[in-house]
């Protein structure tokens, strides 16, 4: 359902967005993917999506300038724009204790700020254009549940989550422009890599609070749910953690 649309993806190299990438290009969309600098990853994603419909391009997605100037170019050059899927964020990794005003800021500015920026900027033309759209927004489980050591992550992604909704309300109607979140748990992919490496979820594993660590093929079936264009859906949140944080209480 989603052959032909045209969708741009921000933080596309990502091990998370590798996947919905190639998941989307294989549906036949057509992708506008923004990356921060070329590298490994980068390299690594244009030779997965040789031969499919993929335009690359590199800027600041945390710039106001430039994540407006990636959304013009994104609707100049493309015939059925349809979505945007924002998966750019900072685990900020400090800690709280230490950490000083400025941290905050930084961590709302990637987190929760730049994201919702492009979000509204993308609902804006769309609405402008007469065109139904999703915009799909990554928060986390840390912004959902009060997670010890996560003040400067947590909070900002919780406040995507409220932002997320207030812009869901402000694009539907007719033209509908659905706003929705997704709330990875650990996963083998992603800001949760390096802690699963560090072994900081091992013990939700050993004692069967979760049956395994989520994938992002997990995650991609979700983003492709929130992206169907039937879809009945606004304005919500979708957790997606194994039941993490439902079952977290059970830890011996």
């Amino acid at each position: 359902m989603l052959v032909g649309k045209s969708i741009l993806v921000a933080g596309a190299t990502g091990g998370l967005g590798q996947e919905i990438c190639a998941q989307l290009a294989a549906q036949n969309c057509s992708l506008m993917l923004v990356y921060s600098n070329e590298d490994e990853k980068t390299a690594r994603l244009k030779k997965r999506l040789k031969g499919a419909r993929a335009n690359f391009y590199e800027c600041d997605f945390n710039d106001s300038e430039e994540i407006q100037d990636a959304i013009n170019i994104f609707f100049d050059q493309e015939k059925e724009p349809y979505g945007l899927i924002n998966l750019i964020g900072d685990p900020a990794r400090i800690d709280w204790k230490q950490g000083q005003v400025s941290h905050m800021q930084d961590a709302f500015l990637r987190n929760a700020s730049a994201p919702l920026f492009s979000a509204k900027q993308f609902g804006l033309r769309m609405k402008s254009a007469s065109r139904d759209g999703s915009v799909v927004l990554f928060s986390s489980m840390q912004g959902v549940y009060p997670f010890e050591g996560s003040l400067y992550y947590g909070t900002s992604k919780a406040a995507l989550i409220h932002g997320a909704k207030i812009l869901a309300k402000e694009f539907g109607g007719d033209p509908f422009v659905r706003v929705n979140v997704v709330a990875p748990g650990v996963n083998q992919a992603g800001m949760a890599e390096e802690s699963i490496r560090k072994g900081k979820y091992q013990k939700y594993l050993d004692q069967k609070i979760i049956p395994r660590y989520g994938s992002a093929s997990d995650i991609t079936k979700v983003v492709l749910f929130l992206l169907d264009p039937e879809l009945y859906m606004t304005g919500q949140m979708i957790l997606y953690d194994g039941g993490l944080t439902l079952r977290r209480d059970l830890l011996g």
